[in-house]
């Protein structure tokens, strides 16, 4: 960032912070319950089709592995500390297809959950500027975390990758924040449309922030987009997640890899957030990732097949009703109804029943009044659980429609 730039950032800043903050208040006020909170709702519930989060059986391989637990406990205790997140580390990105990911510079930092990492993200983007552009729609909670210290701006899906840059520029902005695989969208950068953003972002002064917290799902997903980045030379923040990949009861990791003109700011941020990750979770996540590549991603990817097309198939039977994202390979779907109100009567007869998924309105933040008639289903679940559900759902839609 040139001088004249930081100068104006810095004398800006409190007036910047005033309006943030003002600006938050407001959209509270407005917004209707989070993503999150229907989650935390369907905790208990008869069928929980909301969070992402895996609640399918162990694999018998992964089942292995939980039965070794007592083992690697005793195991991760004895061992050097940064030795076992290095290999942690890199086994995770190399079974998603990370290779040059800067596990081995110590640019890759350990953290509790991809949550985490975006707040370290807005306390690190506050000290160089008022403004970041995130994708829109996307979770609610990424824009709830990062506007606590940035004005947050939303970049319109689908967008132009090699325009993109430029237009959040104008607006102020010094990064873009974009999820790929999208949540609850499913849609994913190429390989080309990353390295637009990167020549985009390089001529406009720009952070390329990337959370791809599903990007195990989707093997278009899984090019090497280290390479680009490295290679480049732009300043860049991608969040990694092991949180939506396996069912092991929330035990997780999130990892936060940095360009080199930011590894300075992210070690300082995240010492006030966190000491250390355990080194049991890092001993599991180690284990995880390498029968992820040993086959354990494929059979992931053939249950979110199974289960998407049991919803797509009771979709069909169901007049009027969609499914928009067919192209997309998540661990989610979105059911599109004729309008908002038939959206909001389906999901209120699912409650009453004991199912459980997602109005899609808080995912469009920037228009927390908008009337949206989709819903969000998880797919990480068992076969059963969600042909149950679709049944559900096809019965109510019947007596909706009577």
């Amino acid at each position: 960032m040139n001088a004249a730039r930081a100068g104006s950032t810095v004398a800006s800043c409190s007036t910047t912070n005033s309006l943030n903050a003002k600006m938050h208040s407001e959209v509270e006020q407005q917004r209707k319950p989070s993503l999150t909170a229907f989650e935390i709702q369907a905790l208990s519930a008869g069928i929980n089709l909301t969070d992402g989060h895996p609640r399918q059986d162990l694999t018998p391989s992964q089942r292995k592995i939980v039965e070794r637990l007592p083992q690697l406990f005793d195991q991760a205790g004895s061992q050097d500390f940064n030795e076992l997140e290095r290999r942690s580390q890199r086994a995770f990105m190399d079974a998603v297809g990370q290779a040059c990911a800067p596990v081995e510079s110590g640019r890759v930092h350990s953290i509790y959950a991809s949550s985490v990492a975006t707040t370290a993200v807005g306390y690190a983007m506050a000290r160089c500027g008022g403004t970041i552009a995130l994708l829109h729609p996307t979770f609610d909670n990424l824009h709830d975390l990062l506007s606590r210290h940035l004005h947050v701006v939303p970049l319109e899906e689908p967008y132009d990758a090699a325009a993109a840059p430029a237009a959040v520029a104008a607006q102020g902005a010094t990064a873009i924040f974009l999820t790929t695989p999208n949540n609850p969208t499913g849609s994913y950068l190429d390989e080309s449309q990353l390295q637009d953003l990167i020549t985009g972002c390089l001529k406009h002064d720009l952070t390329l922030c990337l959370d791809t917290s599903f990007r195990g799902f989707d093997p278009r997903a899984q090019f090497d987009h280290y390479e680009h980045l490295e290679g480049s030379g732009v300043r860049y923040v991608v969040i990694e997640d092991t949180g939506k990949l396996w069912p092991v009861l929330e035990l997780k990791l999130g990892f936060i890899a940095v360009s080199k003109h930011w590894q300075t700011e992210f070690e300082q941020v995240l010492s006030d957030i966190l000491l250390s990750v355990s080194p049991l979770v890092l001993s599991l996540v180690e284990k995880l990732a390498e029968d992820a590549a040993n086959g354990g991603l494929q059979r992931l990817q053939e249950l979110m097949i199974v289960n998407r097309t049991t919803v797509a198939n009771a979709v069909a039977e169901m007049p009027g009703v969609v499914c928009p994202d067919t192209d997309a390979r998540v661990s989610v779907t979105r059911i599109q109804f004729p309008s908002a109100v038939a959206a909001d009567r389906v999901h209120a007869g699912l409650l009453e029943r004991g199912i459980h998924v997602l109005p899609c309105g808080p995912f469009h933040w920037a228009q927390p009044q908008k009337p949206v008639d989709t819903l969000r289903v998880a797919l990480a679940r068992n076969p059963d659980e969600v042909a149950r559900a679709m049944t559900q759902l096809r019965d109510v839609w019947t007596e909706l429609r009577a």
